[in-house]
């Protein structure tokens, strides 16, 4: 007869309850024995490594471990039962481990130490940390592309903190300003702008933290170390923290400085050449200009002998010599008038900028051509619309444009009868535009060549040279507008200049 041991099953029950309790675990769980050996090996631990539990029940965990670890672990052991001293019991840490298949992966280790009667056991908790270690090495890779990119982009970029002190620079910022990374940090990024900027710098920002703007740009000047000034358009972008507090200002600098110079250089070419094809178109309108001062200078010269005659005879009354000699003077302003028309517009000076009546300046234009149009037997016929928008520019440049595009008109109408029309017309087509309209009876142009009437150096005219309508496009696209060419209801050419009200 066996003796049963009365104890057996409620152990072989406990060690059930235990085995289900390990395998219903998300982490893989091992238990070992004093000396090392595998006891137990539940199922997420059969998934992280790749062993069945029969495969490595009663085998040295270190099957489970990579070199050099694998090699130590006993050591490990039996320095910890010798001497008490943990390395890693009780204690979390990250290590590495070691599949079935060869392949190591990292795990975060927690090891308890366990006693049941005189024997001792130790419980391993391991959780897999690929996933968060993928994620860490992602998260460090971009954190260095982005600060490889900070440091070396093209484009001059500082971070400041909300009130405006500089807290990160690179190597453009620094070359851009001519200083050292070194010596802006922790500076305002205002104190290197010029001061008759930095309120209006400061004011923007504090704009952006008061009303939630994320971005905002604004053309300042900032000082270079050497003294000299640098235009530059400053793009700042705020960031927040999920509470919406402003942690950080991203400051890009975008120099503008050589551009600005080339514009300026570019506009001086311009006017240089509108100041050249002004002289060229009235170059050739001296005829009618010298018929039409030499009416009022004849009229004079006829007034003045009859005013002479008169006091030489001794009997004329003061009334017949005022009338004689107003009749002069209204003479002498005519021919002024024409004389100053000329003189402002071959005069060479500085664009300017001032508030403009268009039917003034079309009047006066008109007035200048009024000679040749009626030598040749021709009408101009002027439709000035009441009421008219004020435009800003440059009125000397814009009848320029007129007296060019009129010119035009009256070439083309050279082999035309007399009586034929040629017309100025100013219109307000929308509430932010005005345009002038000049339109002539002549042949028009053919479709194949209107693509290129504003190219320089392009021409339809025998003796031309191609600059007259290039600097009637350049001059108007200066000015915020466009001139553009159509068919007139005559079948001649209209060209239509269209410019802003109010500015440029």
């Amino acid at each position: 007869m066996t003796l049963l041991d009365p104890a057996a099953p409620a152990r072989e029950h406990a060690d059930d309850q235990l085995g289900a309790l390990l395998d219903a675990a998300v982490d893989a769980m091992i238990v070992i024995g004093e000396r090392g050996e595998i006891a137990r090996f539940n199922r997420s631990a059969e998934r992280l490594f790749g062993y069945s539990a029969g495969e490595v029940a009663g085998r040295n965990v270190a099957l489970l471990m990579p070199e050099p670890d694998r090699s130590r672990h006993d050591g490990y052991i039996r320095n910890y039962v010798g001497s008490g001293d943990p390395k890693i019991i009780g204690i979390g840490r990250e290590v590495m481990a070691r599949r079935k298949d060869g392949s190591t992966f990292p795990i975060h280790l927690s090891v308890g130490e366990f006693r049941r009667g005189s024997s001792r056991g130790f419980v391993g908790i391991l959780h897999d940390i690929s996933a968060r270690k993928r994620q860490e090495e992602e998260l460090r890779r971009r954190t260095e592309e982005l600060r490889l990119v900070f440091e070396n982009a093209p484009t001059a970029i500082a971070t400041t903190d909300a009130t405006g002190h500089i807290i990160g620079a690179n190597q453009a910022c620094a070359r851009l300003l001519g200083r050292p990374i070194e010596t802006l940090l922790e500076r305002r990024i205002s104190e290197f702008m010029h001061p008759a900027d930095r309120g209006a710098a400061v004011a923007r920002l504090q704009h952006m933290l008061d009303h939630g703007e994320e971005s905002s740009s604004q053309e300042l000047r900032f000082w270079h170390h050497d003294g000299s000034v640098i235009h530059a358009l400053l793009y700042s972008a705020l960031v927040r923290d999920e509470q919406g507090n402003p942690v950080v200002v991203i400051e890009e600098l975008l120099d503008r400085t050589a551009a600005l110079t080339a514009q300026q250089e570019a506009e001086n070419l311009r006017t240089q050449l509108a100041h050249v094809g002004r002289l060229g178109t009235l170059g050739e309108m001296v005829s009618g200009i010298a018929h039409e001062v030499n009416q009022p200078l004849t009229a004079i010269a006829t007034y003045a002998s009859a005013c002479r005659r008169l006091l030489r005879s001794g009997a004329s009354t003061p009334e017949e010599l005022e009338a004689v000699l107003a009749k002069i003077s209204s003479q002498a302003e005519r021919a002024g008038q024409v004389i100053r028309g000329l003189r402002a517009l071959t005069r060479k000076r500085e664009q300017t900028r001032e508030t403009l009546d268009l039917n003034a300046l079309v009047r006066e234009v008109a007035a200048l051509l009024a000679p040749e149009v009626r030598l040749a037997g021709w009408t101009l016929e002027l439709e000035l619309a009441p009421g008219l928008p004020e435009v800003t520019g440059d009125g000397v440049q814009i009848q320029q444009v007129i007296l060019n595009l009129l010119r035009n008109g009256m070439e083309a109408m050279m082999e035309r009868p007399r009586g034929t029309r040629l017309a100025v017309a100013t219109e307000a087509p929308d509430a932010g535009h005005v345009q002038i309209r000049v339109s002539d009876s002549g042949p028009g142009v053919d479709p194949a060549e209107t693509g290129r009437l504003f190219e320089f150096f392009y021409t339809t005219k025998p003796q031309g040279m191609g600059l007259g309508l290039a600097i009637c496009q350049s001059i108007v696209v200066a000015h915020g507008g466009t001139v553009q060419y159509r068919t007139a209801p005559t079948g001649g050419a209209e060209f239509v200049v269209r410019l802003p009200v109010g500015g440029d």
